[in-house]
């Protein structure tokens, strides 16, 4: 921040004032729709589906139904009903506004999880149990475009600290 040679004051008020719009009628937009899905039934489920399928071991073919099944949980999201309709202290908006984002965060994991076929620290995938430092000895990044995650890879510095296995040995 310190060799920024301008800060957010040198922003001109109307980015601001567009993001404000944006914000605006992405909450009217959920404030006024009049679908049949419940928000809280897709948050359960999806957290019930990413508990199942991407935690510890992952295996890709349950990562690919999973990923399936957040599109389809991404478009029951399209048809929610908020059972609050006020524009003043509307936790019921809250609520929805972030699933939204749990939805795309999920989508992220998903797809993060099911490219990287190795195992490695805290994940492991059966179908590949060895680490590969060759191919995947990045960082996964990514990025929303389009409405869609797009994943890319940037190096690990490795420069002070040699990667080494993790061995859990249990005393026998």
């Amino acid at each position: 921040m310190k060799n920024l040679e301008k800060g957010a004051e040198a922003t001109a008020q109307a980015v601001y004032e567009s993001e404000r719009k944006r914000q605006e009628e992405k909450n009217q937009k959920l404030i006024s729709q009049d679908g049949s899905e419940n928000p809280v039934t897709i948050w359960r489920e999806l957290g019930d589906l990413m508990t199942e399928h991407v935690t510890v071991t992952r295996i890709n073919k349950n990562l690919q139904a999973t990923h399936a099944k957040i599109q389809t949980l991404e478009d029951r999201y399209k048809k929610i009903n908020l059972s609050d309709r006020a524009r003043w202290s509307n936790q019921t908006l809250n609520f929805a506004r972030e699933l939204e984002n749990m939805l795309v965060l999920s989508r992220v994991v998903t797809l993060g999880a099911l490219a990287r076929n190795e195992s490695r620290g805290a994940h492991y995938k059966p179908e590949f149990p060895d680490r590969d430092d060759a191919n995947w000895l990045k960082t996964t990044r990514a990025k929303w475009v389009n409405c869609d995650v797009q994943l890319t890879y940037e190096p690990v510095d490795i420069s002070l600290i040699k990667p080494r296995a993790r061995r859990y040995d249990v005393a026998k």
